[in-house]
C-alpha cells in the first residue's frame, strides 16, 4: 500500500502512464487498467524505450504540466504564508496531492492535442475506428472464421499457404500483400486496396460499401489475416479481430531496436494468443519457456509436436518430398515446391491449420498441393548460364538467413554464391546479428559471399573473411549484381537475401535473370518502390 503511493509520486510516473498507455490504447482500456494498478512502480519505466513521436510529445506534456501543478501548489502556500490566503494551504495541499490522478486523466488529453497538430495521425485514427467497428459489426451478422498469422519471421509465407490451402475447397477472403498493420487488416475483410488516408471520397466509398456487405449474406468460411507489430503494444490494437486461431510462427529477434531484447518480443508475439479461441505454434523456433503455462497446439520437426513432418527426400533446389503427420492418426506424403526447412514447415502450418479448423485429411492434402513458392521468399528463378537464383529478398534476420544458407549448402552446384544485404532494425543487436550470420559462411560450401549494405560491410563480410570466405562489398544492390554476373559460371547456384530499405536486394538479381521478363515476379517492383530506389542509389 505505501510503496503504491509513492509510485504515484515517483518522478517517473509519467514515462509509466506512457507505459500504461501503450499496452492498452483505448480510453476504457487505459482507465480499467489505470485503476487496477496498485503499484506503478511495477510497470516498465517507459524512458528506456524508444517512444514515437506522439509518446515523446505525450510525455514531456505529462511533465510540464506535473511541474506547472507542483510550481501552482508551492504559489499558493507562499500567497497562504505571506498573504494570508484564506484556505491557502488547503488547496496547496491539494494541488499538489491530486496532481498524479490529474496527470492519468491529462493523458489522453495530450494524445488529443498531438493529434491536432498531426492531421494525418487524427485521420488515421478515425478511419481505423470505423473500420474496426465494421469488422465486429460483419462478425455480429454473419458466421466465419478467422485465421490470424503473427511471428518473428515467416508470416507472409505462412498465410498465403494457409489461405491457398482452405481455398482449394472453400470460400476464403485474404489478399497476398502485406496488409498487416491497423489500417489494412480491416480491408481484408471487406475486399478492399488501401486507398490514400487523404482521399477523403474514396474512404467514404469504402464505408458505404462495408455498410452494404454487411447487409447482405457474406460469402467467405474463413478470412485470413496476417497480424504485424514492429514496436510494443501493437499487436493489442487487433484484439477485436478475436481469431478464431492464431498461429505463431516463431518467436525470434526482430525489431530490436524497439524490442530491446528477446523477452520483449516473445511478450508481443504470445499476446496475439490471449485473444484467440485456439493457438498453433511453431515449437521450432519459439523457445519452449516462453510458452509454459499457455494451452496451445504445436507444428514442427520435433517428436512432441502435435503436427510434424518427415522431410529430407528428394530434396533439390526445385522442391522437396515431405511426409505430413496430422495428429496421432492422420497423415499424407506430397513433393511441395518450396525450399528447405522453413518451406517444410510453411506447408506444415497450413496442413495443421486446415486439420484444427475440422477439414479431411484428403482436403487438406488437395489443398497443400496448391502452395507455391511466394515473390522474395525462397523463389527459384532460372538464371544466366542455365544458374538457378534463389530470390529471397523480401525481408532478413539472422534465423532467416542462416536458414537460407543451409538450403544452397544442401543442393549440388558447380558454383555457389551468396548475396547478402544488411539487416535492419535490429538495433543494438545488428553488429552481433550480422557477425552470426557471417560466421555462418561456409568457405567449402560458398565460393564468394557479396555483401549489400553498411552493416553488412561492417559486421558480417569481416566475419564471413575470418572464416576464410572470398568476400566483395557493395553498397548498390546494381552493382553487386553485375559483379556477380561478371564472375558467373555454367550451372551456378545463386542466392539473395536481404532486408529493405537502403538494401533491396532484389535488385542485385536482375543482372542475373536469364529471362528479363521475370523482373516482374521480384518483389517491390512497383513505381513508388522504384522510385524510393532510384534516390537511394543514384549513380
Amino acid at each position: 500500500m505505501v510503496r503504491g503511493l509513492i509510485s504515484l509520486y515517483s518522478w517517473r510516473y509519467p514515462a509509466r502512464l506512457i507505459v500504461l498507455w501503450r499496452q492498452h490504447p483505448s480510453l476504457h482500456a487505459y482507465f480499467k487498467s489505470y485503476w487496477q494498478t496498485s503499484n506503478f512502480a511495477k510497470l516498465p519505466q517507459g524512458a528506456d524505450e524508444i517512444l514515437t513521436r506522439q509518446e515523446r510529445f505525450a510525455q514531456r506534456f505529462l511533465y510540464i504540466w506535473m511541474g506547472a501543478q507542483i510550481a501552482a501548489a508551492a504559489l499558493l502556500a507562499v500567497a497562504w504564508h505571506y498573504r494570508d490566503l484564506v484556505g491557502g494551504w488547503q488547496f496547496a495541499a491539494a494541488t499538489l496531492v491530486s496532481y498524479p490522478l490529474v496527470l492519468a486523466y491529462v493523458m489522453p488529453l495530450g494524445r488529443g492535442v498531438w493529434m491536432l497538430g498531426h492531421p494525418k495521425a487524427l485521420g488515421r485514427a478515425i478511419v481505423c475506428g470505423i473500420l474496426e467497428r465494421q469488422v465486429k459489426k460483419l462478425r455480429r451478422r454473419h458466421s466465419f472464421k478467422v485465421v490470424g498469422v503473427a511471428g518473428s519471421i515467416g508470416k507472409t509465407s505462412t498465410k498465403i499457404a494457409i489461405a491457398r490451402t482452405l481455398q482449394a475447397t472453400h470460400q476464403v477472403q485474404w489478399q497476398e500483400g502485406n496488409y498487416n498493420d491497423r489500417v489494412t487488416i480491416p480491408l481484408i475483410f471487406f475486399g478492399h486496396s488501401e486507398p490514400s488516408l487523404f482521399n477523403m471520397f474514396a474512404w467514404l466509398r469504402i464505408f458505404m460499401k462495408n455498410a452494404r456487405i454487411i447487409r447482405k449474406p457474406y460469402p467467405y468460411q474463413y478470412v485470413v489475416v496476417e497480424l504485424g507489430t514492429d514496436r510494443p503494444g501493437l499487436t493489442k490494437e487487433f484484439a477485436y479481430v478475436k481469431p478464431d486461431l492464431i498461429v505463431l510462427t516463431a518467436v525470434t529477434h526482430e525489431h530490436m531496436e524497439y524490442f530491446k531484447t528477446l523477452d520483449g518480443v516473445a511478450e508481443e508475439e504470445l499476446r496475439t494468443l490471449d485473444f484467440s479461441d485456439l493457438a498453433l505454434v511453431n515449437i521450432d523456433d519459439t523457445p519452449a519457456h516462453y510458452l509454459e503455462g499457455r494451452t496451445y497446439k504445436s507444428y514442427g520437426t520435433h517428436e512432441a509436436a502435435d503436427y510434424g513432418i518427415t522431410e529430407g527426400k528428394n530434396v533439390h533446389l526445385r522442391g522437396q518430398e515431405v511426409t505430413f503427420r496430422l495428429g496421432k492418426k492422420d497423415s499424407f506424403t506430397l513433393e511441395i515446391p518450396l525450399l528447405g526447412k522453413q518451406g517444410a514447415k510453411t506447408a506444415l502450418a497450413a496442413a495443421a491449420a486446415a486439420h484444427l479448423l475440422g477439414l479431411s485429411t484428403p482436403d487438406i492434402e488437395k489443398g497443400v498441393s496448391g502452395v507455391s513458392a511466394f515473390a522474395g521468399r525462397m523463389q527459384v528463378l532460372y538464371g544466366q548460364l542455365n544458374s538457378t537464383l534463389i530470390d529471397d529478398t523480401y525481408n532478413s534476420t539472422p534465423d532467416a538467413a542462416t536458414a537460407a544458407l543451409d538450403v544452397m549448402y544442401g543442393g549440388d552446384a558447380p558454383q555457389r554464391i551468396a548475396i547478402l544485404g544488411s539487416m535492419n532494425e535490429l538495433g543494438d543487436y545488428s553488429p552481433e546479428a550480422h557477425r552470426i550470420v557471417g560466421d555462418y559462411c561456409d568457405p567449402s560450401k560458398l565460393d564468394l559471399v557479396v555483401t549489400v549494405g553498411k552493416d553488412s560491410r561492417d559486421y558480417l563480410a569481416p566475419a564471413a573473411k575470418d572464416r576464410g570466405c572470398q568476400v566483395k562489398t557493395f553498397l548498390d544492390p546494381n552493382k553487386a549484381g553485375k559483379f556477380v554476373r561478371k564472375q558467373l559460371q555454367e550451372g551456378a547456384v545463386v542466392l539473395a537475401k536481404g532486408s529493405q530499405n537502403g538494401v533491396f536486394a532484389e535488385e542485385s538479381l536482375k543482372p542475373l535473370l536469364a529471362d528479363k521478363a521475370d523482373e516482374a515476379k521480384l518483389v517491390r517492383q512497383s513505381a513508388y518502390w522504384m522510385g524510393v530506389k532510384a534516390k537511394q542509389f543514384k549513380e
